[in-house]
């Protein structure tokens, strides 16, 4: 069986135009987008050529209205304007006797004159820390008594006071600073210390806001140094012994004292 198919003249002629008008169409499309879109006219061509001669000639109007001077201008000024004899320095030499003239008028000119008011302020000299050294001594003999040998001692209010305690006798013993007419609340504070585990440690001296200073526990032939502020107000500050049962015979007074 025979597929073939055999075209006639007319047909292959009309194939043929078909084409063609095809062709033509695109071609006459793209003349149409290329003017709509301000494509490159003899009239558009002719305008912007014409801008651009404009501009060259302003940009030639601007070189020949310009000043570039010439060589021989040029050395006419160096001429007019260089003075022709080199001129001498009116200032003085050093090492000659109008430099030195010259130098003192100088120095006259810029001296500096005193003020009025020499009056110089000195500041006032610090006021040295008062220090109070004082030393109390535990009564030693007979031994075991209990007491201290200081009995009474007195330190000016507000002073640095460095206080040495000595133990001469067979007994621990401490040396506690407590506040006016709190000597017996501290005091039973330190017998109840008698079942604290950690009163040794503590050196027997209860936690109190009515004690002012304190010494550790002191032992026989031992002494402490403590350092403290004296009290601002002016009393009678006791000092005890805390060792459980001390207190009651081991006291003193420190008589703080307004100058």
């Amino acid at each position: 069986m025979n597929n073939e198919v055999d075209s006639s003249p007319l047909q292959r002629l009309g194939v043929f135009f078909l084409g063609l008008i095809t062709f033509v169409g695109f071609g006459f499309l793209a003349w149409i987008v290329f003017n709509f879109s301000g494509g490159e006219t003899d009239e558009n061509y002719e305008m912007r050529s014409a801008e651009r001669a404009n501009k060259i000639d302003e940009i030639k109007l601007t070189q020949a209205n310009g000043v570039v001077p010439t060589d021989k201008q040029l050395a006419e000024y160096v001429s007019t304007n260089q003075p022709s004899e080199p001129q001498a320095s009116k200032k003085p030499v050093p090492g000659t006797k109008a430099f030195d003239e010259w130098m003192k008028a100088q120095a006259a000119k810029t001296q500096v004159q005193e003020p009025e008011n020499t009056d110089v302020v000195k500041p006032e000299p610090e006021e040295k820390e008062k220090v109070v050294e004082l030393t109390i001594n535990a009564l030693g003999n007979p031994p075991g008594t209990m007491k201290y040998k200081e009995v009474a001692v007195e330190v000016p209010a507000g002073a640095k006071v460095v206080l040495t305690f000595t133990n001469p006798d067979v007994l621990q013993h401490n040396l506690v600073l407590v506040k006016p007419d709190k000597k017996d609340a501290v005091g039973a504070l330190a017998d109840a210390m008698l079942t604290d585990p950690e009163a040794m440690k503590k050196h027997y001296v209860p936690e109190s806001d009515d004690i002012i200073a304190s010494t550790k526990l002191v032992n026989p032939g031992g002494n402490e140094k403590i350092e403290f502020m004296s009290p601002e107000e002016a009393g009678d500050y006791p000092y005890i012994c805390t060792f459980p049962g001390h207190w009651r015979l081991m006291q003193g007074v420190l008589k703080v004292t307004k100058e």
